[in-house]
């Protein structure tokens, strides 16, 4: 890896495209070139200067082409009149979409800032069970975010799982909006722009899978003392429910487009469940996201949160009235009875027809769930 860059970049799926986010050593302007096109952070006119690099590409000419070029240009300063720069990164990477109706997902969720056992998880999950295709970095993937060198942790676990080669999925968790940084994450993270707005959830695509990300915000009320008057996640839940809707009414162009044979949503919270106070929380937005998520036909809700493993099947007893699934499977770091460190994870499976979802500990296929 080239000495300018932190970590290997990361191709994050966002509706039809990709964004490609990097970070260098030292601030700059940077861009992504594919099969001869210069595809640049410009706003405004003006390229970003800094150390954060996040590059939307078209994602069909990235699937077709395989691979894409990262390119940096060290500003050492940058003064009012003839700043000079000087090219220090121009690194290659190959990529491979999924593009049939088989894929291998691993899921981290709740690292709550550990990078090395849980890469060992995955490493030794990728050893015995084969490649996977898909990394999804489910939520409180930071313990919070009192920095912005917090943001680091997404960037070291997918720069270690697949090295900026495969499509990452991301979706926000609740430890990831509290703290000084959490207004900044956007800027480290993949959005969708709506309505004058960077919004973090969104639909994609993927071979056969079309998968939905969606985000519940904060786990208490908005004005839980807790959080000292700073969110409104109310509003933003509203937002999402007419997302959803607008989904159903467009469905040919989304779920129920040519080629689709699997629908996946991917969650943080599990919305599914049935919470006491004071983390009951939105519980009728919930229960229409559910009514709206069944009319989709969704065939899983993948989530972590709990920090626990367990699988729920449709019209569980004892939860919400959804008519698909939801497995839930993350565990932050822990010791076994030996003092060994050990994280567990999720993962997912279609093939043959056939999704299955998983428990992974220690590298370790565990407990299963077949879809």
């Amino acid at each position: 890896m080239n000495e300018y860059l932190q970590y290997h970049p990361a191709v994050f799926a966002v509706e039809k495209d990709y964004q490609i986010l990097f970070m260098t050593t030292t601030d700059g302007i940077g861009w992504i070139e594919i099969d001869g096109q210069r595809f640049t952070d410009e706003e405004c006119g003006l390229l970003h200067y800094g150390k954060m690099h996040k590059i939307p590409v078209d994602g069909a000419l990235l699937d077709r082409t395989g691979a894409y070029t990262v390119v940096f240009v060290e500003y050492k300063e940058k003064p009012v009149y003839y700043p000079k720069g000087e090219e220090v990164i121009r690194e290659t990477y190959t990529f491979t979409p999924v593009t049939g109706d088989d894929f291998h997902l691993f899921q981290f969720a709740d690292t709550h800032g550990a990078v090395d056992v849980p890469l060992e998880n995955f490493r030794r999950y990728e050893e015995s069970c084969g490649r996977v295709d898909l990394l999804c970095l489910n939520g409180d993937i930071n313990d919070s975010s009192a920095s912005v060198e917090h943001f680091k942790v997404s960037f070291a676990l997918a720069s270690g799982a697949v090295a900026g080669t495969r499509p990452v999925i991301y979706s926000r968790g609740n430890h990831d909006t509290r703290g000084a940084a959490s207004e900044l994450l956007p800027g480290y993270s993949p959005t969708a722009f709506r309505g004058s707005r960077r919004e973090t959830f969104w639909s994609f695509r993927q071979g056969g899978l079309w998968g939905l990300v969606l985000d519940c915000g904060e786990d208490k009320y908005d004005h839980n003392i807790e959080y000292g008057g700073t969110i409104q996640f109310t509003t933003f839940r509203h937002r999402e429910t007419a997302y959803l809707k607008k989904l159903i009414a467009e469905k040919e162009a989304e779920y129920a487009a040519p080629g689709v044979t699997r629908k996946v949503a991917f969650c943080h919270v599990p919305f599914t469940e049935i919470f006491n106070h004071p983390f009951d929380v939105a519980s009728e937005i919930y229960e229409e996201w559910i009514s709206l998520l069944g009319e989709m036909g969704i065939d899983l809700l993948l989530c972590g949160h709990m920090h626990a493993s367990y699988a729920l099947p449709p019209h569980a007893e004892g939860k919400k009235d959804a008519a698909f699934p939801t497995f839930v499977s993350s565990n932050p770091v822990r010791k076994d009875e030996d003092g060994k460190p050990y994280y567990t994870g999720a993962a997912l499976e279609a093939k043959n027809g056939i999704l299955t979802a998983y428990v992974v500990k220690d590298g370790i296929r565990t407990e299963s769930a077949a879809y």
